[in-house]
């Protein structure tokens, strides 16, 4: 509910600073920034690990096979792709616009892949108009005016998929300049079989039942949430137009049918999109079966305090509870299954997860918490019949790419699952990784080093040494490099703005938080290393 549209105003919050950051280099038209590999961090227990890696190593991520068997929810990957463009001199970012591709990951499933393709096919507008209205605004600026860069950007995520639908939120949001960016939301739902788009009346029984007890539902839960915050006239708004000819956002999770109402809809900007849960346990009797029934394989977002047993079919409550210690600013983390529960620890916030069911009925909480300052930690819990097991977890994980500048390939399915891993590589604050999830709970890497998308560009300043293109040779001073992967353990990638692609040895200085090439700092070799906190 509230908690809902909070979360999306803070993602949309860290679209609007990547927005508002200034780049470096780079030309009026800008390439398309190529796509990452989703990559993250090991875990301890390496002997353990290492055993287990050499066997999913060098697996691509549709590892898991996606046959349309009636029994096995679909994997999805979502990759987001970005263009910018500057001014000739290369100096200011005009225009900054990113929009996500997402696909069905492994084999199966065409019709669906087809449809989500057309639905969210990454970079396909045309983005002339809008550079010009920023060129036009940029120009008319003297040097007391500081430029802040327009951008278009469309962000998708999961919501629930399943072995019969796949639901989505979308979040759009642009800066064309003025007081303020705009924002909206849509919600898009998929047959995973047919991949037909389902409407709204495609998933209810009793259609006119449903509607009436929504509207009073929905009054109800936006009076106690939002309160003075609503405009006079929300009421008729609710009741004329949430299931109109246009109707209002709507999506699948794994408690319910989600309402999300648009900006100025039924309240002013500062309130946001007021977002309401229309649960199953209420309404199934107006819903089919099939759409609230437990699913044999199930993948959806889970937030704090919320039952999501309904659709894993266990016995009993499944959620990780939370309780806020107001005193000492912290929220002590619990998972529970049934009459079982285990303690997780206390944070300063509980973040978001996942639940996952797999075809063997066997189901799994994988969720993060932050310590302090985004200093994220997931975790992976078995929750079946009624039991609480504490399978794995990683110190400096999440499932949000957007933070500190990172991004990449989102990858998630019932058997693997794409991660952020925090790093600190010359600069680079997060890179990604698809883990693999063993059969018993346990996320192993995919790959040997994670993918970094970076939007900051080093100088050198110091005659590099590296191997480049196989190679060992230096760097002279004035070579422009942005970092792309790492391992995390001595060895970094990076591209050159030539094209030219190589590596950097380094050894980790923990005594002074810096990285040594050679035995000399890398604030030696290069103009500035972004501080990555």
């Amino acid at each position: 509910m509230k908690k809902q549209i909070w979360c999306i105003i803070w993602i949309l919050s860290c679209l609007t600073m990547v927005g508002c950051g200034a780049g470096h280099g780079g030309q009026p038209e800008a390439e398309a920034v190529p796509e990452s590999q989703i990559q993250s961090e090991e875990e301890e227990d390496s002997e353990r690990k290492d055993s287990e890696s050499e066997m999913i190593k060098n697996e691509e991520p549709d590892m898991v096979q996606n046959e349309t068997t009636g029994e096995n929810a679909p994997a999805i990957s979502i990759t987001p792709e970005k263009k910018e463009w500057r001014t000739d001199d290369g100096k200011t970012v005009l225009l900054k616009a990113d929009a996500d591709k997402v696909e069905v990951a492994g084999d199966g499933f065409e019709a669906l892949n087809t449809a989500l393709t057309t639905q969210w096919g990454g970079l396909t507008g045309d983005y002339e108009e809008l550079l010009q209205i920023a060129r036009e605004h940029y120009d008319s600026l003297d040097e007391k005016n500081y430029f802040v860069n327009y951008y278009d950007s469309e962000t998708v995520m999961v919501s629930r998929i399943d072995n019969r639908v796949a639901s989505f939120c979308s979040i759009y949001g642009e800066y064309t300049g003025g007081a303020h960016d705009f924002y909206a939301i849509d919600g898009a739902t998929f047959d995973v079989k047919t991949g037909k788009k389902l409407q709204l009346e495609e998933i209810l029984s009793d259609a006119d039942g449903f509607y009436d007890t929504a509207v009073n539902y929905i009054i109800k839960e936006l009076e106690e949430n939002y309160g003075d915050g609503l405009f006079p006239e929300y009421r008729e708004v609710v009741e004329t137009y949430t299931f109109g000819e246009t109707p209002m956002c709507w999506y699948l999770d794994n408690t319910g049918i989600v309402i999300e109402y648009g900006l100025y809809t039924v309240a002013p900007y500062v309130t946001g999109m007021p977002s309401v849960t229309l649960p199953y346990d209420v309404f199934d009797q107006y819903l089919k079966e099939e759409f609230t029934s437990p699913c044999s394989s199930v993948i959806a977002r889970v937030m704090e305090n919320e039952d999501v047993s309904r659709l894993l079919g266990e016995d009993g409550k499944v959620m990780v509870a939370t309780v806020s210690n107001e005193e000492y600013g912290e929220t002590e983390v619990t998972v529970v299954s049934g009459d079982s529960r285990e303690t997780v620890g206390a944070f300063s916030r509980f973040v978001m997860g996942y639940m996952i069911k797999r075809a063997d009925g066997r189901s799994f909480l994988v969720f993060y918490c932050d310590d302090a300052s985004d200093d994220f930690v997931t975790y992976v819990y078995e929750v079946t019949d009624g039991k609480v097991r504490a399978c794995d977890k990683l110190d400096g994980a999440s499932f949000e790419g957007g933070y500190l500048g990172a991004s990449g390939k989102f990858y998630l399915g019932t058997d693997a699952v794409g991660l952020f891993m925090r790093l600190s590589v010359f600069g680079s604050y997060a890179g990604s990784m698809t883990y693999q999830l063993t059969e018993e709970g346990k996320l192993v890497q995919t790959e040997d080093f994670f993918a970094i998308d970076t939007p900051y560009e080093l100088t050198v300043a110091k005659e590099l040494p590296v191997t480049l293109e196989g190679v060992e040779t230096t760097i002279p001073v004035g070579s422009v490099l942005k970092i792309t992967g790492t391992d995390n353990a001595g060895t970094a990638h990076f591209r050159l703005d030539t094209g030219e692609t190589g590596t950097i040895s380094y050894v980790r200085d923990e005594e002074q938080w810096q990285l040594l090439v050679d035995g000399v700092s890398e604030n030696e070799y290069f103009e500035r290393v972004p501080y990555p906190g």
